[in-house]
């Protein structure tokens, strides 16, 4: 008996090493030699580690590149993705690459990565992602898939109904005049009373965190500042994971441990929040009405027990993670479109004065309010061909990854199921030949007729992804940029630190690499 238990133990050892071999040599090189076949070439497989060793001698070649020239450089795609960047130029617009045993299709061809993106059938799912970057978003509503997503969505999607944008608007409104008058007082407080040197980068970061966490949870609280910075350190860390091997990504390193308590603190911190807003409902009148009209009011309203069975319910653990993906999606999007806009106006101060010219002319709306209201916002066309114009140059999300859920004919390739395809949106954008010759300049004139006429495709802006999986918040963003933007540039001129390093790096979303210093000057003075 004993010998018959190691003969089956053996055995089941034999044909694990077979099954791994198989996974981590036969396969890989049996899909290279498939793709050569067809024409796609790329960095060459190495054993169980992939690209990554060639993509990390990349990434830190890029690290080195001098800084760019902030005046009239906006290709900025070398030094934000200088692995993708030179493997372009070595393989061309499509190419193979390897995510460890992973294989992945890289693409700069609009009509590929528009088949992938408007795709109705779930032939390419939003399931790949780094571990560590699964805990920092949350399973919420921009990860799930099929029906998950689907009972998500309907769940999340009447926070940004037109109704509940008005009212957003309202406290983004409120949250940018207090910031403003925080640089008031620099200001005055600066040596020459007139100008003073702010970092835009804290200064809308706190915004946003204010912003989101009225909007999330109706209060911009300390528990808010709490669960912010407990974000970012776990975001600096899923930022270093991406270049890990896949076997790294499971095993029990200390960054994934440190992840694992920084997310168990973060959910607990969510769930006192939780919890506080159910014993305020069962405080008043015997626990009748809702939970409140935030995003937390509807979460909890599909987490109820007496929505069981309605089909439009969510767990404790779901509650959490929609909380967590509304928290860094909406924060990465908002602050990364004000910094990069605001950094735009510095450098190009014709523009700066053209849509500051606009918003004078328009901002009231003849009502005497102190923040523009929907009708206004309409009215100001040069500041949202800006911000259009601002997303495509320095796009919050740099590229995003689907997989291949089956196999199947992309862009008249045969790709085998698992594939990753990676879409580059910031090359996508710099693409000339969608774009025309002026692709990396800041042209908002582009966007004059719509972003449908703005390119020599339609729906070549990606900024929100496209298709239906395109970010259900898209509108939201725009107007609470708009919003901040029209009462910046009423109340202060703006320029270009010194001090400022035109370097951008991309850490979850795109960022400057040591803050965005700008001169500020009150123009009530």
């Amino acid at each position: 008996m004993g010998a018959d238990v190691r003969t089956a133990l053996q055995l089941a050892a034999l044909l694990a090493l077979l099954l791994a071999l198989w996974r981590l040599a036969w396969r890989p090189l049996a899909v290279a030699r498939s793709f050569a076949r067809q024409g796609i070439r790329g960095p060459p497989y190495r054993f169980l580690a992939g690209s990554l060793p060639e993509a990390r001698r990349l990434l830190m070649g890029g690290r080195r590149v001098e800084p760019l020239d902030a005046a009239d450089c906006h290709d900025i795609m070398p030094v934000v993705l200088p692995i993708f960047h030179r493997w372009v130029a070595d393989y061309g617009r499509t190419f193979l690459f390897w995510i460890g045993p992973i294989p992945a299709v890289f693409s700069i061809d609009l009509q590929l990565i528009k088949q992938v993106l408007t795709d109705r059938t779930g032939l390419f799912a939003k399931d790949f992602m780094i571990p560590v970057l699964k805990v920092l978003f949350g399973n919420g509503a921009i990860l799930l898939n099929g029906d998950d997503w689907k009972r998500h969505r309907k769940v999340v999607r009447p926070i940004f109904n037109p109704e509940k944008i008005k009212i957003m608007s309202k406290v983004t409104a409120e949250v940018t005049e207090e910031m403003m008058e925080l640089w008031r007082m620099q200001i005055q407080q600066s040596g020459d009373k007139q100008a003073a040197e702010i970092d835009m980068t804290h200064a809308f970061n706190d915004l946003t965190t204010k912003i989101n966490g009225r909007v999330a949870f109706g209060t911009s609280h300390k528990e808010v500042k709490e669960i912010m910075a407990l974000m970012r350190e776990m975001q600096k860390h899923a930022a270093t994971a991406m270049l890990d091997p896949p076997i790294l990504w499971y095993l029990p390193t200390g960054r994934n441990l440190r992840m694992r308590r920084l997310n168990k603190l973060l959910r607990s911190k969510i769930m006192s929040i939780m919890q506080a807003r159910l014993a305020a409902k069962r405080a008043k009148c015997g626990g009748d009405g809702g939970y409140g009209d935030d995003l937390l009011g509807l979460l909890l309203e599909a987490w109820t027990p007496e929505r069981r069975g309605s089909g439009e319910t969510l767990t404790t653990h779901e509650v959490i993670d929609e909380c967590k993906t509304f928290f860094i999606a909406g924060q990465e999007t908002l602050a990364t479109i004000l910094v990069w806009a605001m950094f735009l106006l510095a450098v190009h101060p014709q523009w700066q004065e053209k849509v500051r010219e606009e918003v004078l002319r328009e901002f009231f709306g003849g009502d005497g309010s102190e923040a523009p209201n929907a009708d206004v916002l309409a009215k100001m066309k040069l500041l949202h061909m800006v911000l259009l114009e601002t997303s495509r140059l320095y796009p919050p999300i740099v590229y995003i990854q689907r997989r291949a859920t089956s196999d199947v004919v992309l862009g008249g390739i045969n790709v085998p199921q698992g594939t990753v395809i990676s879409i580059p949106i910031g090359m996508l954008h710099r693409d000339k030949v969608v774009w025309g010759p002026d692709a990396d300049d800041f042209n908002p004139m582009r966007f004059e007729n719509g972003i449908a006429g703005a390119a020599r495709e339609p729906k070549a802006l990606l900024s929100f992804s496209l298709g239906p999986r395109v970010c259900s918040g898209q509108t939201f963003g725009i107007i609470q940029a708009q919003t901040a933007m029209a009462m910046i540039l009423r109340k202060f001129s703006f320029s270009l630190s010194s001090k400022y390093v035109h370097k951008p790096k991309y850490l979850i979303s795109l960022t400057p690499k040591r803050g965005m210093p700008l001169i500020l000057r009150n123009l009530e003075r």
